[in-house]
């Protein structure tokens, strides 16, 4: 089968299949393609610092995927600098990265350092949906007056990294 490419203007590329040379297409045809591909995308957000993956993030992210085709994921490098009632990462921001874009959930990362740089993730993102834990009912939190709608993930799954770190701390002094 020959595939050679046939070259257009704008860097389009299309391929002749067999003996048959496709049609040429416009560019307008193309960009009108993709606009249509991309109708009913629904772009979810959730920022965290998923350290040591648990049952409990698998139960969020699936979440999140039921309510959105792309799950962007904004990934705190250490929470612990900001908050000092934070737990310091055990894991390095790269090995977080690793696992985390391995999940079949997750479809992009993007690290943050500070609350403030968080703020400007969110705002420079076209996001429809951002996911927050039923804990941030009620509470402020960064980006609010952003006026994102917000999916309250339920965290009646009984897991927490602080609770995972504390069972890793018994089961090696036991």
């Amino acid at each position: 089968m020959d595939t050679r490419p046939l070259n257009f203007p704008g860097n389009v590329q299309l391929a002749e299949v067999g003996s048959r040379p496709l049609q040429s297409i416009s560019l307008q045809t193309i960009k009108l393609f993709l606009n249509a591909m991309t109708i009913n995308k629904t772009t979810g957000v959730i920022a965290g610092n998923f350290d040591v993956i648990h049952p409990g993030y698998i139960h969020l992210f699936n979440e999140c995927k039921e309510h959105c085709n792309t799950l962007l994921l904004l990934l705190h490098e250490d929470p612990s600098i900001e908050r000092k009632q934070k737990l310091k990462p055990i894991l390095t921001l790269e090995e977080r990265i690793l696992i985390l874009s391995s999940l079949r959930q997750v479809d992009e990362i993007i690290s943050y350092k500070t609350e403030a740089e968080l703020l400007v993730l969110l705002k420079s993102q076209a996001i429809d949906v951002r996911f927050l834990g039923d804990d941030y009912q009620g509470k402020e939190f960064t980006g609010m007056e952003l006026n994102i709608p917000i999916h309250y993930l339920e965290r009646s799954h009984g897991w927490s990294t602080t609770k995972y770190k504390e069972l890793l701390a018994k089961t090696l002094t036991d």
